[in-house]
This record gives C-alpha cells, structure tokens and sequence, in this order.
C-alpha cells in the first residue's frame, strides 16, 4: 500500500505531514486554501468567523461602558510565542470597514479584519470567558496547528 504522505501534493491541496516540517510549498497550498475558504465564506454571505453569545454580551458591555460603537477590529500580528499573535480592540466612534476589510456580523456584534487576518481565522469561534482562573476572550482558530499555553497566540501552516 502506498504511502499517503509520500504522494505529491497538488499546488492548492496540503498534505499532512506528522513526521516532518512542512516545505514552503505546502505552506503556500495550505495559505492558498484558507483564502479561498475565507472568500467562499464571504461571497455565500457567512459569517466565516462566529462570535459567541458570551463574547458579543462582554463586547456590547465594555463598548457601552466606552461610548464606542459595538463592534472589534481583529488583527493577527507577528509576534507572541508561536508566531502570530491575535489582537482585538474595540472599534472607533465612525469606524467603518475600509477598501482591504473583510466585515463579519454574528450575535449582533460587528467585527472588521483586515484579509491577511481573516485568512488566518476562517472558521474560528471567539468565546469570552469569565472564571476563577481565566477572564478573557480565548479562540478556537481551526487554523492553528500550534498554540502557546496562553491561547493569545498560534502558528499556522
């Protein structure tokens, strides 16, 4: 029987490879295949990144306590200890999506990104938590292929 991770991968489908690194080109099909995903989602008109019920409640709270509008701009940045790291801040008075920006609505909150970030996050869930031990928002990036223990950053194929 052959083996799978010895097949060449086509220019836009990645393979998995647990045993070794991926090359720069199956880093560029897995690249290739999140924006396309990322641009499906938007042209069916889907919110490709979904904010939950507690993070759109914590967003509403804090954008009301700041007379600022309710919504966030999410932005990955290089950085953090996995290589890219999330950033979201609440959006300005008279913000609005610009010519690059992607806009998502979900649970009545709006959320503008730039596209390079809303490749990174197609498909992802921004949850609020609210504990003991953790209070902050933490994301379910389908994406990631490693994470820091924080949460607050990842790497990605």
């Amino acid at each position: 029987m052959a083996d799978p991770a010895a097949a060449p991968a086509s220019a836009d489908t990645p393979i998995a490879v647990a045993d070794r690194p991926l090359t720069l080109e199956e880093k560029k099909a897995a690249a290739r295949a999140r924006a396309r995903a990322a641009r499906q989602a938007e042209q069916a008109g889907e919110a490709f990144v979904t904010i939950s019920p507690s993070a759109a409640d914590y967003i509403r709270e804090v954008a009301r306590e700041q007379g600022r509008p309710e919504g966030v701009r999410l932005r990955i940045l290089a950085g953090g200890c996995s290589g890219l790291e999330y950033k979201l801040d609440l959006l300005e008075t008279g913000e609005s999506a610009g010519a690059g920006d992607r806009e998502v609505a979900s649970n009545g909150v709006t959320m503008l990104m730039d596209l390079k970030s809303a490749i990174h996050v197609t498909g992802s869930t921004i949850d609020y938590e609210h504990g003991l031990l953790r209070r902050g928002f933490r994301i379910n990036n389908p994406n990631a292929t490693s994470t820091c223990s924080c949460g607050d950053s990842f790497g990605a194929a």
